[in-house]
């Protein structure tokens, strides 16, 4: 029985990685615009530019440990977080393990089955490289190598931001667990980081001082307190979903019972999960910290989440078993046969193939026309934007500023030179710089050159419009 179930995690393991590895090379989505292509681009540039790796909104860890695959194109980074959401998903496995969780084998199929999880594995985000830190963090102190577990999740904030939450719940569990002798541990993350980015910043602080969602106010503005509540739903999709509500108010009710629990589990794969998405729902429905009220940061504990999905598998098929009193395997293979198939079905939550897995519409536009035009143009020197994805499809370095600048940090549009010209889009150029397209035209000294548009399946209009000195 242990070599059959020890297969069916091999060869499941197996397929997903070929087919993950595939998308990677095969595909060319970036998985997301403007912060997926951004991230790519600091760990791309990071050694012509070393300041780079002490950016706070790139993520230090992140960018020193992408780097290398960065150098390979989009698509090295892609696999570079193929890599670490596989090492999510074996570190999880093994976590089920040292917590004797039955049907432990079928982790990875409930993992990859949430449509959240494949789609940010094939970007250039940040989420995937959290995720397995989180969780080989717990495992290592499931392991009773607190230090080391306790060491790498101090390193978080330097992955995600919201690693500051997940270190406040650490210290409760180090604190109700009486493990006081290893809290010391957790500011490692924050010492060393502040030793190597002090020989850029030559300021030990700046671990604190740049941080660029430290302040209560947000530029997007803000949402409902039910926000993720609705949205987990399309990226879960019904059957994970309402597992995933299941697990939480069987654990609930195991607390309120005050059933023995083993605290790791407690506080570290549920504590973990609930801390995180509460935090976020305030981040959201109160406008701070510049939330956007995005889904796939959830990305990070999504591995969290499948452990508890697959506690409620096991406590359905339990509870069938003693109603039925006779032991039967049907129910469980029930639900992982639903949950692989619903996915791929013509619902909200469904995987839009091939979509899914293609450059967004805006980014097709800039490449099958606005880069031509741009390639045409030998009399532009510069190009003023917002849109990242435009020096990316250039292939151009970012932050050289004599071929690109970033509209948000450029004071006086006004003054545009004869080999510069401005892109202004309908939706980066409105919410990170704060600039609209009425604003622009009342400048006297520029004028329109052409205009670029596109619209989406869902009918969303996506505008380009290039300006240029009269």
């Amino acid at each position: 029985m242990n070599s059959f179930k020890l297969n069916v995690f091999s060869i499941s393991f197996t397929i997903i990685a070929l087919i993950l590895v595939s998308l990677a090379i095969l595909i060319d989505g970036t998985g997301g615009g403007g912060d997926s292509v951004f991230h790519y681009m600091y760990s791309k540039y990071a050694i012509e530019h070393p300041e780079n790796f002490f950016n706070h909104w790139a993520k230090p860890v992140y960018t020193m440990l992408s780097c290398p695959f960065a150098q390979f194109g989009f698509i090295g980074i892609k696999l570079f977080n193929v890599l670490m959401s596989l090492i999510a998903c074996y570190w999880g496995y093994k976590t089920l393990e040292v917590l004797k969780i039955k049907n432990r084998e079928w982790y990875p199929t409930i993992l990859f089955s949430i449509i959240l999880f494949v789609d940010v594995t094939l970007s250039g985000l940040t989420e995937p490289l959290s995720a397995a830190m989180i969780i080989i963090a717990i495992y290592f102190i499931l392991c009773k190598k607190d230090i080391l577990g306790v060491c790498i999740i101090s390193f978080l904030p330097f992955v995600r931001s919201e690693g500051l939450v997940m270190i406040c719940v650490f210290l409760i569990y180090l604190i109700v667990s009486r493990k006081y002798k290893f809290i010391p541990w957790l500011v490692t993350g924050h010492i060393i980081m502040a030793i190597i980015g002090y020989t850029y910043y030559k300021d030990f602080f700046w671990v604190f001082n740049k941080i660029p969602y430290a302040h209560l106010n947000s530029s997007y503005g803000k949402g409902t307190w039910i926000h993720f509540f609705e949205q987990l739903y399309f990226h879960f999709g019904l059957i994970e979903y309402s597992l995933l509500i299941i697990g939480l108010i069987t654990l609930l009710i195991s607390v309120i019972n005050k059933k023995s629990i083993v605290p790791e589990k407690l506080w570290l794969i549920y504590g973990c999960f609930v801390a995180f998405f509460f935090a976020h729902t305030c981040f959201w429905a109160m406008g701070i910290f510049n939330s956007m009220g995005l889904t796939r940061v959830f990305v990070s504990v999504v591995p969290l989440a499948a452990i508890i999905i697959l506690d409620s598998i096991n406590n359905i098929e339990n509870t069938i078993n003693i109603f039925l009193k006779n032991k039967t395997d049907i129910p469980k293979y029930i639900l992982i046969i639903v949950i692989v198939i619903f996915p791929f079905l013509n619902t909200p939550s469904s995987y839009k193939i091939p979509d899914d897995f293609k450059l967004e519409e805006s980014q097709t536009l800039i490449k099958k026309e606005i880069v031509p035009y741009l390639k045409k143009r030998i009399d532009i020197k510069t190009i003023i934007v917002a849109d990242i994805s435009i020096p990316f499809f250039l292939n151009l370095d970012p932050f050289d500023t004599t071929k690109v600048k970033i509209t948000s940090k450029v004071n006086n549009l006004d003054a545009l030179k004869k080999d510069e010209i401005i892109i202004w889009d309908n939706w980066l150029s409105v919410m990170e710089a704060n600039l609209t397209l009425e604003n622009l035209k009342k400048i006297q000294q520029i004028k329109i050159d052409t205009t670029f548009t596109s619209k989406s399946k869902s009918g969303r209009i996506t505008n380009y419009v290039v300006f240029s000195k009269k």
